[in-house]
């Protein structure tokens, strides 16, 4: 009986890893430029259908607009839109990867990187001012207010990056622990000796950390997060902003250092995050003084 699972551990030639970089950067490639259709189609949608609604009264909400658990701040369309975003970056990195475990293996964890930019250009950077809502890069440029776009900020790291780059890593995991090594016994004993290893577990539990401590907003929050949380209201929000941009360095940090082909993604985020802060900075100072 054959096994579901088709990919397996192949031997390439030069030549063959050679082709598989080529498709690696073209599907890192296409990851983002699909954020720019997908900003695109939006933006029509968003301009057209404020040409048609013109003074009508607003339709009530439906069900997708309510909370998918009780409590959640996060809405059922705010999920599915993640959900469906997930599956087309799952595809893409299927996509062409034919029987080649590590093909699938390296596919999910670029196309992951790739959305960070992304992540960081909707993200509230003025959390912890007098104005929390101020719009984000991508809420200028779309026109959708920053507070619609923070729930998906919240969802897009949890339920689209986090699960990427943590199939990378345990379906990395899963092969060191399957190669055998003459000296070590297995590859992986051999391999977590190794600095690119090392920063690779490194940004992994960062990784884990944004995702425990990114809970749905409203939602009862764990004994250690209660710990960790105490205060008032602003001074909670400033100790959860500082830890969550500490952890989000610690990743790009571990991640840059980790494998070269990472760095494109991150200076890319790091140029996205600069971006999205004289954004802010701008329309404080200016905009909304």
């Amino acid at each position: 009986m054959s096994s579901p699972w088709p990919y397996q551990f192949v031997s390439l030639s030069e030549e063959d890893k050679s082709h598989r970089r080529a498709l690696l950067d073209l599907r890192g490639q296409y990851a983002q430029w699909s954020i720019i259709f997908a900003i695109l189609i939006v933006k029509t949608i968003k301009t057209s259908s404020t040409f048609s609604s013109g003074n009508q009264p607003k339709r009530s909400s439906s069900s997708w607009d309510r909370p998918l658990v009780s409590g959640w701040a996060e809405t059922r369309r705010q999920y599915l839109i993640c959900g469906l975003w997930l599956s087309w970056l799952v595809a893409l990195s299927v996509w062409n990867s034919g029987e080649d475990y590590l093909h699938l293996t390296k596919a999910v964890g670029q196309v992951g990187l790739s959305q960070l930019p992304l992540q960081v250009l909707m993200s509230p950077m003025a959390y912890i001012s007098s104005k929390p809502a101020t719009s984000s890069v991508l809420s200028v440029v779309t026109g959708i207010s920053q507070s619609t776009l923070t729930p998906y900020h919240r969802l897009f790291g949890r339920i689209v990056i986090s699960p990427l780059l943590l199939a990378h890593a345990s379906l990395y995991m899963l092969f060191f622990v399957q190669s055998s090594h003459p000296e070590f016994g297995t590859l992986l004993a051999k391999r977590v000796q190794d600095l690119d290893v090392q920063c690779g577990i490194v940004a992994l539990l960062a990784v884990v950390l944004l995702f425990l401590f990114a809970r749905p907003r409203g939602a009862a929050q764990s004994g250690l997060q209660s710990w960790l949380m105490q205060g008032p209201l602003q001074e909670r929000r400033r100790m959860f902003y500082f830890g969550h941009v500490s952890l989000v360095i610690l990743l790009g940090v571990a991640a840059y250092t980790h494998v070269k082909q990472a760095q494109r993604y991150i200076i890319q985020t790091l140029g996205a995050s600069i971006l999205n802060g004289v954004c802010s900075w701008v329309i404080l100072r200016y905009v909304e003084a």
